[in-house]
């Protein structure tokens, strides 16, 4: 069949969509920003008549400049018209102005100066494409007053949807938390206000979301490429944004930004734990050029804020070097303040990566105002903190990267660890409660199941065991009251190359026959007899070169090409970039947990730095991917152990501390904090980890390092998820008596501990008589520890304060762990044993120590309401 000429016409005009004029008088003026005044429609600012070369206008738009008009597009609308210029009414001044149309971050058009006596202007720009379209006056830089501009007859056609007015915000929100963020006329996002969403405070946060290089004059930008012709201009605008309802409570924004030139985009992430308070960030750099590029920065957060605010700092050390445990406080000033790790697979040798920062003084516990921040990452990274001269705190948290970059081929991406985030205008104790909260819940495995009471083999016995020896501690543990012993060392490897001490058997994964003939199920069998449960200790990522397994895989290991393999503690470090290294890594651990069901827990130890960083795997180009598929393979193997053994607690360590993050607690049941198990530094260890870890995933060994009476021990170790470090063949039976009410004590405040909500009091850096209580989640119990850990040799009657207890219930309290050796009261006898929880909080509680290093632990317990 043949049409004619003019009936394909008449068809293609009536299936094309008709063009519609979307005259711009319709807007709401509100929605225009200028410097002065208000903006009118069909008036001049100043409200008087549209007058351009003396023909009076009927339609338009009276601005005083600067000002600017957002309007949404959606890539259809076809042209913009008006006719533009000065107001003539103003001829007695020496106004000028200069009209420009931006289009998605670039100059579409530009008026040059224009003043009342310039003829008036007609504009047509075409508008193919374009998603933004920002309308902006601006006063040419005279100084003069009466710069009153006229956008006349303005109308823009389209064939999509109908265009929109003002710069539309992203609002990103929890319960309490409220972040806007806004592009600004050239595109860059912003963030405007974060604070409450009931609008009752506002934070110093403001500025700039995520510049590129091109974009921060005085600081590095969070980003940075190099292309492939050596170019790293970055300059980052709004593209879109989306936002997702993952489950009841949490929602997930993405706010893509993209270069002005090239197709380069970032995902900025936010993840939103409604009822937590707490919020998730990260980035994604996306490579849509047909180029690769190299990523020299990529950071997972980014603020600003004016410095006149005043920020202060605080960070934390999980070297055990630092024998105070202080936390570092600073006062900001002008320049940079970097704090990095450089350890390659931990953080042992450098800050844990957590901070605070506060503003307008240090950090305190009820009153400053309070950023609490903690990256998902347990490898080498990087917290700047940038006082400019522009007066502005820039603060961004990431990975150190590798010195060559990472390579991004054309159509990859890259992601940051994920950054952890709330704030309170009331001091970092209710920011750590928000952190505490999400993490039980969200940020680590089975974050509401208590937590057992465990010994492990290694003190006083290290690698020196036998299957007799661990079948006596396992039944001397039990009689103590623990749930839980873990065969650290010493239960591998064969022959020549067993593990006998730490120089060799790192790497074979098979238990040692001469040692254990009977293997590891007379271990569960016994451990089952006597009540309590079995674990195994690994150092999977490592090897010795006296092993079977290196001879037979050395290409397995990092080492750089053409140079001596270095090693620390006899160890060098397995290639995780590797499938099939993080498969044996993986398969090593699987299956012995096969092998033997009944095994509770595993210890993934990780005890040196990233020993010769270069993978012969990767090859010469992608040296700059070593550390993130690194990691890919620690946390994927992590993660596929907890999903496949669900009733097996993976307890993660590395030298003390230097996992001690939400990277790897995410797939873990508890972290260390430190190897310096003397009581004073693990009670001011604690104290440090507690701003943004729960006690529940803190795990608090009971030694017997240095001269402490065992009750002191306790109290300082029920902080956490209590546990023992001693060789019970080896400790007298008044340890073991203390011990035993140790560990019954915890037992019946231990749901407290773990799931309740914690309030900080005096602080063991600032005071010899600290204390900490704990509140249960329905408010029905609390326990207070309170420490007298400075010399004396008299008593000393104190009061220590209480928190966070619902005013109108009646608490009625009692002292706990008062072994037979240690039993006299600390509790100052006196009437008040029960009153309502506003008179506790009011009056506090009566102690009395009696010596240095003393302690008490007080249980509060609802008896009825008024």
């Amino acid at each position: 069949m043949k049409f004619s000429p003019i009936f394909v016409s008449l068809f293609l005009s009536a299936s094309l969509p008709a063009a519609e004029i979307f005259d711009l008088d319709q807007i709401n003026p509100a929605t225009i920003e200028q410097s002065w005044g208000e903006a009118k429609i069909g008036r001049t600012a100043d409200d008087r008549e549209l007058s351009l070369g003396g023909v009076p206008y009927q339609k338009g738009i009276g601005t005083h400049a600067n000002s600017s008009i957002a309007l949404t597009l959606d890539g259809k609308a076809d042209e913009f018209t008006a006719i533009v210029g000065a107001s003539d009414l103003r001829k007695d001044t020496l106004a000028s102005v200069v009209f420009a149309l931006m289009g998605d971050g670039r100059e579409l058009w530009n008026s040059g100066v224009l003043t009342p006596q310039s003829p008036p202007m007609p504009v047509a720009v075409n508008l193919k494409g374009i998603q933004k379209l920002i309308l902006t006056v601006d006063d040419a830089g005279d100084g003069v007053s009466g710069d009153h501009a006229i956008w006349a007859n303005a109308t823009i056609r389209y064939s999509g949807k109908v265009p929109r007015a003002g710069s539309e915000p992203i609002l990103i929100e929890t319960d309490a938390l409220s972040l806007h963020f806004k592009a600004d006329e050239g595109g860059q996002l912003y963030l405007n206000r974060f604070g409450a969403k009931d609008g009752s405070w506002q934070s110093p946060l403001q500025g700039q979301a995520y510049p590129g290089t091109d974009d921060c004059r005085f600081h590095d930008a969070p980003v940075a490429v190099i292309r492939a012709n050596g170019d790293s201009a970055l300059s980052l605008i709004y593209d879109k944004h989306s936002t997702t309802e993952e489950a009841p409570g949490i929602r997930h924004y993405i706010i893509t930004l993209k270069d002005r030139v090239d197709k380069i985009f970032v995902d900025l992430h936010y993840r939103t734990y409604t009822s937590e308070d707490t919020i998730q960030r990260w980035a994604v750099l996306r490579n849509g050029l047909q180029e690769p590029l190299r990523v020299t920065r990529l950071d997972s957060a980014y603020w600003q804020a004016p410095a006149a605010s005043v920020p202060y700092l605080e960070w934390y050390d999980s070297s055990d070097a630092n024998e105070a445990a202080l936390p570092m406080s600073e006062k900001l000033g002008h320049g940079r303040r970097t704090l990095e790790s450089r350890s390659g697979i931990r953080h042992l040798a450098g800050p844990v990566p957590a901070c605070v920062v506060a503003f307008g003084g240090f950090p305190d516990e009820e009153k400053t105002p309070c950023l609490l921040t903690s990256l998902a990452w347990s490898g080498s990274m990087a917290m700047n903190f940038d006082i400019t001269k522009d007066a502005i705190l820039a603060t961004s948290i990431g990975v150190t990267m590798h010195a060559a970059g990472y390579p991004l081929e054309p159509g990859a991406t890259l992601e940051s660890p994920k950054c952890i985030f709330t704030f309170s205008p009331h001091g970092k104790g209710a920011a750590s409660r928000n952190l505490h909260h999400w993490t039980r819940r969200h940020g680590m495995q089975d974050g509401q199941r208590l937590r057992l009471i465990a010994n492990d083999s290694w003190k006083d016995s290290e690698s020196s065991v036998t299957e007799a020896s661990v079948i006596e501690m396992i039944q001397k543990s039990a009689k103590l009251g623990v749930e839980l012993y873990t065969l650290r060392d010493g239960w591998f490897g064969n022959g020549t190359t067993a593990r006998t001490s730490d120089a060799s058997g790192l790497g074979d994964w098979q238990v040692n026959n001469l040692r254990f003939p009977n293997g590891i199920p007379i271990l569960v069998q016994t451990a089952k007899e006597a009540g309590i449960q079995l674990g195994l200790g690994f150092q999977p990522e490592m090897v010795n070169p006296r092993s079977e397994l290196y001879p037979l895989r050395p290409h397995w290991l990092l080492r750089h090409p053409g140079r001596e393999l270095a090693t620390a503690q006899n160890q060098a470090v397995l290639d995780l970039t590797r499938p099939e290294v993080r498969e044996f890594v993986y398969k090593s651990i699987n299956d012995l947990l096969i092998a033997n069901p009944h095994l509770r827990a595993i210890r993934w130890d990780a005890n040196i730095d990233l020993l010769n960083p270069y993978s012969p795997h990767l090859g010469p180009k992608k040296q700059g991917k070593l550390l993130y598929q690194y990691f890919d393979g620690y946390y994927g193997a992590l993660k596929v152990l907890a999903e496949k053994h669900p009733g097996v607690e993976i307890h993660t360590s590395a030298s003390g501390g230097g996992r001690a993050d939400h990277g790897a607690l995410l797939y873990s049941h508890t972290l260390d904090l430190s190897d310096n198990s003397h009581p004073l530094h693990r009670l001011r260890t604690q104290w440090n980890f507690s701003n943004f870890l729960p006690a529940i995933a803190a795990s608090s060994p009971v030694t017997q390092s240095g001269d402490f009476k065992t009750k002191f021990r306790f109290d300082v170790c029920m902080m956490g998820q209590l546990a023992l470090g001693v060789d019970p063949r080896q400790t007298d039976p008044a340890f073991q008596n203390a011990a035993i009410t140790g560990i019954e004590a915890y037992k019946k405040v231990r749901k407290i501990v773990q799931f309740a909500a914690l309030f900080r009091h005096r602080s063991p850096f600032e005071s010899t008589l600290p204390s900490l209580n704990y509140v249960s989640e329905d408010r029905s119990q609390a326990l207070l520890l309170a420490y007298q850990i400075g010399y004396t040799d008299r008593p000393i009657s104190t009061t220590a304060p209480v928190r966070g207890l619902a005013p109108e219930v009646v608490y009625e309290i009692s002292e706990i762990n008062l072994p037979a050796s240690d039993s006299t009261p600390r509790l100052d006898p006196q009437d008040r044993t029960a009153q309502t929880g506003q008179k506790w909080m009011e009056q506090g509680i009566p102690l009395i120590f009696h010596h240095s290093n003393d302690s008490a632990a007080i249980l509060l317990t609802s008896v009825k309401t008024p």
